[in-house]
């Protein structure tokens, strides 16, 4: 009996530690890509108390000219399996530039300044990403053409 209970003792204990292991709980770094054309380093942080907050920094561009961004998000975050789905429930673009020019001040950059952060916040329709564990400590998110290879920090 004692000896069947250390069994199941232990197992538990090991399945605790790998689902934990598994947990996007903490901050990670990303770099991610959709296309050719588009950039994105990002640093997302998980809480565990379901909030998140992210920073990212886009790059956007061609033969014809680069934008640069960095956007802050924050919001809710919960996990299903290999979904994860993100409430985004303010948004702000934190610095833009064109071609190395800083554009904020201008009425194109105020423009998107206003607007970009009006499309990110998603209300009550949460953002769906498929999530891929590679190890404990990388992950792959996958969102539409995007993906982002992720490591824990």
């Amino acid at each position: 009996m004692i000896r069947t209970l250390l069994i199941v003792g232990l197992l538990a204990t090991t399945g605790a530690s790998e689902a934990s292991a598994r947990s996007l709980v903490g901050k990670w770094d990303c770099n991610g890509r959709d296309g050719k054309n588009l950039a994105i380093r990002m640093l997302l942080d998980y809480r565990q108390s379901g909030q998140f907050y992210h920073l990212a920094n886009i790059a956007v561009g061609d033969r014809r000219g680069r934008i640069d961004g960095s956007v802050a998000l924050n919001g809710k975050w919960f996990r299903n399996h290999s979904k994860l789905s993100e409430t985004v429930k303010h948004a702000r673009v934190r610095s833009l530039t064109a071609n190395g020019q800083d554009i904020s001040k201008t009425p194109v950059g105020r423009h998107m300044t206003r607007s970009l952060p009006k499309r990110m916040v998603s209300g009550n329709r949460p953002d769906v990403t498929n999530v891929r564990f590679l190890s404990n400590s990388k992950v792959k998110l996958t969102s539409g053409r995007m993906t982002a290879t992720c490591t824990k920090r």
